[in-house]
């Protein structure tokens, strides 16, 4: 299989051997070959031929460098393995990606790997994948020194939410996004007069070879385009966020619009749902008998009338009290009735863990029902503490009046991924500056001013807890209408 771009001499002792798809390098060195990266499972074929093309022997492969695990870097090197016997090299994170090979060496940040004359500097940079690495090193042509660079995983698309509903067991946590930011700022540092992409239109590949050799001057030799191609990268995961926060913007009906029906009933959920809601928000306490139950307040005084709180009866009596509101009333429901009733449906559901010690049972029932992704566990620092600690699979979310650099230093430290503060203290400096930290961000404003209310939505956030959600349909439905 000839490759779509012919193989050649990049710069000193680097060259091309990869695809269009699938941009591999070549290093030679007085201690063999060095490949950085492999493609497709079909490039095996490519790369031999590429190899063999340059005047190399593929047994003279003693190296295979991965920037990170995904198939399409990977997947080739099983077979190229096979042929040449190459030590392998990976991001142990990305070990869950990739087939058909074991890593001789997992990189730890900061690493030299010297092979010959080369040393390689590799670099950890999460973001695209967990276990994302970058490389630096020099290369000498016709007397000078260059260094050539590479962002081991620069694209954002695997960042965004639709990837995580798709891919919840295997890539979950949206912190990654944070970490692509911070990986983009390290990046910066580094001085780079070449830069290579990992796939081939990131550096114009194809179009600088034709250049070479047609002027003095090498077409990839540019220290200028390393900077910008790193903004690019940054622009294209602020814009991704921006779209989703209009698209996928989650209106939460808090205890199923219960600015309607009896809170954090049946009747109130069904409500919501009737009212075209894509997100339902609801507490979890436990009753004397150990039955989780949807309920929001410390005693049952306000909601039914009797004295006590719910942790006093056992779930039989308290079915026979009711929540009255806006003269309607309904039974206590218990957390399984909820989830048998519209875990199936496309929702979002925000469940908030009202009671110390309860985290690992609300844990429990949300991956018995398998609704883990499409939920997120909410409640204070405290209670999801638990929650992470059981089920670290689960996304979770503090809820908070306002937020500061010491909370959200512990929120990243425990890897809890929403920040969730009242809706008035949000601003889009502040809500830009969570996003780029790696956070969901949603407000709540239960009983707020409207204009606040609809400031959620044009300031960018993810989503809104609100008891009216028809304040938040009618602003969208005219904002879209501007459009």
């Amino acid at each position: 299989m000839i490759s779509d771009i012919a193989p050649f001499k990049l710069a000193g002792n680097l060259y091309f051997v990869g695809t269009y798809k699938a941009s591999s390098h070549l290093l030679v060195t007085s201690e063999g070959l060095v490949l950085m990266d492999t493609g497709y499972d079909y490039n095996a074929e490519s790369i031999k031929e590429g190899i063999e093309a340059l005047g190399f022997d593929l047994k003279d492969v003693k190296h295979i460098l991965h920037s990170h695990g995904h198939y399409d870097h990977t997947d080739a090197t099983a077979e190229l393995v096979r042929l040449t016997g190459a030590k392998t090299y990976l991001g142990k994170e990305d070990v869950k990606y990739i087939k058909g090979f074991t890593p001789d060496v997992y990189y730890t940040d900061g690493d030299v790997i010297r092979i010959g004359e080369t040393e390689i500097l590799c670099l950890h940079t999460p973001g695209h994948t967990e276990g994302t690495y970058s490389f630096f090193f020099n290369v000498e042509e016709d007397g000078k020194i260059y260094r050539v660079g590479t962002f081991g995983g620069a694209s954002a698309n695997q960042l965004k939410k639709d990837y995580y509903r798709n891919h919840f067991a295997e890539n979950r946590s949206y912190l990654l996004r944070g970490q692509f930011y911070n990986s983009i700022e390290r990046l910066k540092s580094e001085h780079v007069d070449i830069f290579i992409g990992n796939h081939s239109w990131q550096n114009h590949t194809r179009e600088k070879a034709e250049f070479l050799g047609k002027t003095d001057k090498n077409p990839f030799v540019d220290p200028t385009e390393w900077l910008p191609f790193l903004e690019r990268c940054r622009e294209s995961m602020d814009k991704i966020t921006e779209n989703e926060c209009r698209t996928q913007f989650v209106i939460y009906a808090h205890r199923g619009a219960c600015g309607h029906a009896p809170e954090n009933t049946m009747m109130a959920f069904y409500n919501a749902v009737r009212m075209g809601v894509n997100g339902i928000e609801t507490d979890v306490k436990k009753t004397k008998d150990g039955v989780l139950v949807l309920f929001h307040d410390s005693t049952l005084e306000r909601l039914t009338g009797e004295e006590g709180s719910i942790s006093d009866y056992t779930y039989e009596e308290l079915c026979a009290f009711t929540v009255k509101q806006h003269g309607m009333e309904d039974k206590i429901p218990t957390l399984e009735d909820f989830i048998k009733a519209f875990g199936w449906r496309d929702l979002t559901f925000a469940i908030e863990v009202k009671q110390k010690g309860i985290g690992k049972e609300i844990a429990d029932m949300i991956l018995k029902y398998d609704i883990g992704a499409k939920t997120i566990v909410t409640g204070s620092l405290e209670n999801l503490k638990d929650v992470r600690a059981h089920a670290p699979i689960l996304r979770t979310g503090c809820l908070t009046k306002d937020v500061d650099d010491a909370l959200l230093a512990e929120l990243l430290e425990l890897g809890i991924e929403g920040v969730y503060p009242m809706a008035k203290n949000l601003t889009p400096e502040r809500v830009k500056q969570l996003h780029r930290m790696g956070f969901d961000v949603r407000g709540w404003a239960t009983m707020g001013d409207p204009e606040v209310i609809c400031n959620m939505y044009d300031i960018g956030t993810d989503g809104l807890t609100i008891n009216h959600p028809e304040i938040l349909f009618e602003h969208i439905q005219s904002k879209n209408a501007e459009a």
